[in-house]
Order: C-alpha cells, then sequence, then structure tokens
C-alpha cells in the first residue's frame, strides 16, 4: 500500500469520529502542509490553510459544526509516481447546532511527502457547504465583486 493510500485510509477513519479525532487528522499533514478549497472564496469563506497550526484550525472550525461524517462512495486513482491519489467520496452528516443535513460530494487531491500530507486540495459544491456552514446559509453569501 502506498503511503498516500495510507494517508487517505486514515483520514477518512479520523472523518467518522471527527470530535474525538481532530488532533490526529491535524497530525497527517507535514508542518508546511496545506488543506486547500479552492472555491469557498466564492461563497465568502476562507480557502488555503499552511501549516499544521492552520490546518489544526479549519479542522476545529469544522469540528465546531460536525461531530462524525459517514464516508462512502469512494474511488481512489493513484498518480503514477506513487506519491498522490486523487480521490473521489462522498460524506453525509448532521450539523450540531443548526439540525441541517450536510451532504456533499467531493473531489480531492492528495499529494504526499515524506509520509505526511502535503496537499490535501477538497473541491466540493460551495452551495451545499454555505447552506450548511453560514448561520443564515445561502443568505450570507457576499455579492460577487463587479468586473
Amino acid at each position: 500500500m502506498s503511503k498516500a493510500l495510507e494517508l487517505i485510509t486514515k483520514y477518512f477513519d479520523c472523518l467518522k469520529t471527527f470530535d474525538a479525532s481532530v488532533d490526529r487528522c491535524a497530525d497527517l499533514f507535514a508542518d508546511n502542509g496545506t488543506f486547500d478549497f479552492p472555491y469557498l472564496s466564492s461563497v465568502g469563506m476562507p480557502t488555503c490553510f499552511e501549516g499544521k497550526a492552520a490546518v489544526r484550525e479549519v479542522l476545529n472550525i469544522i469540528r465546531a459544526h460536525f461531530s462524525s461524517f459517514t464516508v462512502s462512495k469512494i474511488e481512489i486513482y493513484e498518480l503514477k509516481d506513487g506519491h498522490g491519489l486523487v480521490v473521489e467520496y462522498r460524506t453525509d452528516t448532521t450539523d450540531k447546532g443548526t439540525g441541517r443535513n450536510y451532504v456533499q460530494n467531493y473531489i480531492t487531491l492528495l499529494l504526499e511527502e515524506n509520509g505526511k500530507i502535503k496537499l490535501l486540495r477538497e473541491y466540493l459544491n460551495v452551495i451545499s457547504t454555505a447552506r450548511a456552514l453560514l448561520p443564515r446559509g445561502l443568505a450570507d453569501v457576499p455579492e460577487a465583486p463587479s468586473a
């Protein structure tokens, strides 16, 4: 099993018991690792978290909303060099505060370096994320900047 495959397996395991696994999940990342959500800026949310402290911070923000995730429909495509993966998967959970269901489909790029996550880039449906995480859902999405 490649290191990248080991890391994504451990990451999914952390998601299943997220309330108790944030530190374990953050420790999967390299000290200079990056957790990136490229499209969240379109709904007024931060997109890139660099370094283990920033990764732990975003994981704690997520934990404030979600205790655990059911992970399903996993498809893994290993990169030729053995140091990365592209993964398709689905999560289902419920927001602790609002009781709203949160269902998300991801396409994720994981790059491994020295047995740690160097980059975890998650492409996701930002509308579902805004509905689940913003206090008033889509009503809190900022206007698009004018051209």
